[in-house]
This record gives C-alpha cells, sequence and structure tokens, in this order.
C-alpha cells in the first residue's frame, strides 16, 4: 500500500476535493439550531451522503491498490456504517462483516450484541466503516476485536465522513499505524460526546423517512443469514 497517510494523522478528503464542501453543507444544513423538521434528512441526506462515501471508498481503494482487491474486508457497525455497503460494492468489494454496535449514552463506549460475516484472518485489509469518528470509541473496539484476529495495524483502515481530533487522537495512541482517512476534520466534541459542528446523529438522518417497503429493499440488499437478517430488522425498527 502507498505511504500517503504514514506522515500525518489522517488524509482529510475535502482538502484535495474542494467541491464536496457543498455535500457537506447539505448535510449539516439546520442544525443544531434548527428544529429537526428544518435539518437535513432522509433522501436528500443520504443523496449527499452518497457523493461523499463514494469519494471515501474510491480513495482508500486507490491507497491499498488493485491487487489487493480480493483481501479486502469492510466492517460496518450497525446502524450508520451499513451507509458505506453500497460505495464498496460499486467499488468491487465482495466481503463484508457486521457488528451490532450501539454506543452507550453514559459511558459514550460501544455495545456490542452480534457479530455477523465470515470473520476476517491474518491476510486480510479491514476497512472499518464509521461514520461519524467522535470519541473513537466505536472505530478502537472494533480495532481491538480485528487484533484479536491477527489483523496488523498496517492493514486496518478507519473510514470516516466528519471526524473529530478526539477520536482520531485515541486511535492514534493505540494503533500508530492504523490509517485513517475522513472525509472532513471538525474542531471538537459537546459534552454528550457529538461532534461540533458535526450534523447530529448519522444513523438518525441517514434512515428517516424510509418507508416499510424502503426499509425492506435496504436490508435485503445485505446477504445476511436468516438470524442476521432478523436482527438486522430488529435494530433499525428500534429507531
Amino acid at each position: 500500500m502507498e505511504s500517503t497517510v504514514k506522515s500525518k494523522l489522517c488524509e482529510v478528503i475535502v482538502t484535495t476535493r474542494p467541491e464536496l464542501q457543498n455535500n457537506f453543507n447539505i448535510l449539516r444544513r439546520g442544525y443544531p439550531k434548527a428544529p429537526w423538521s428544518k435539518q437535513t434528512k432522509g433522501n436528500k441526506f443520504r443523496k449527499a451522503a452518497e457523493d461523499i462515501l463514494k469519494v471515501l471508498a474510491d480513495r482508500t481503494m486507490q491507497i491499498i491498490g488493485s491487487n489487493n482487491k480480493k483481501r479486502i474486508v469492510v466492517l460496518m457497525p450497525w446502524r450508520s456504517g451499513l451507509a458505506f455497503d453500497k460505495s464498496y460494492r460499486d467499488a468491487g468489494v465482495k466481503r463484508f462483516y457486521h457488528l451490532s454496535s450501539q454506543r452507550d449514552e453514559k459511558t459514550l463506549y460501544p455495545i456490542v450484541d452480534y457479530e455477523y460475516g465470515t470473520a476476517p484472518k491474518k491476510r486480510n485489509i479491514v476497512i472499518i466503516a464509521d461514520p461519524m469518528l467522535a470519541t473513537g470509541n466505536t472505530a478502537l473496539d472494533a480495532i481491538k476485536r480485528m487484533r484479536r484476529k491477527d489483523i496488523a495495524p498496517p492493514n486496518i483502515i478507519v473510514n470516516s465522513v466528519i471526524a473529530a481530533p478526539v477520536g482520531i487522537a485515541k486511535i492514534k495512541k493505540n494503533y500508530p499505524k492504523v490509517r485513517i482517512i475522513t472525509g472532513v476534520l471538525d474542531k471538537k466534541l459537546d459534552r454528550q460526546g457529538f461532534i461540533m459542528p458535526g450534523l447530529g446523529d448519522f444513523g438518525d438522518k441517514y434512515f428517516a423517512e424510509m418507508d416499510k417497503d424502503e426499509m425492506k429493499k435496504f436490508i435485503d440488499s445485505f446477504e445476511l443469514s436468516p438470524k442476521a437478517r432478523q436482527k438486522l430488522k430488529d435494530r433499525m425498527l428500534d429507531f
């Protein structure tokens, strides 16, 4: 793999793709002062996010190299990480690993109650899809799980749409050789552990306004066992 991000804490996509700033403006519109009804969500949010996700996926694939495509596993923490699925499938990735992960709002640490997929092995390159790299706890938990499967830190890449310095610093302190590629770098976290200026809850906004047919189509797009499919359905209906 190339060494483009070894000399810095993370690679920020918007610095080389300034046209994406309009997409970020759409995602952030109305947050945090406007009421929920006036903030971007649903289809408009998904369309703006997908352009960013595609660029993130394309850049990550460029770094990894086409010769290593078969080694890639994309790890997607539920729910928000699922937004990365289409971009990586379009890029030719075939393997995905699912974590049913939910943040404990008191401790700000993730609670993982289910894993699904062919477990990554030592030779794999793992992309951790975490749209909002805030405290870094979700990504760090995923990294630790991959280390227990003997995935070397240089073969782990974290993707995020928006990142905060706190989360980046936490990951790099524990795993200096893990790569981080983010769409944009924001300033800080608020007391609830959300990124500022941020955009709010990525998953809530991405999946907002999906009707039953759209939700079914989305869930059916994943190659899941009956148990995993039901688990995801239950998780999606919780919100």
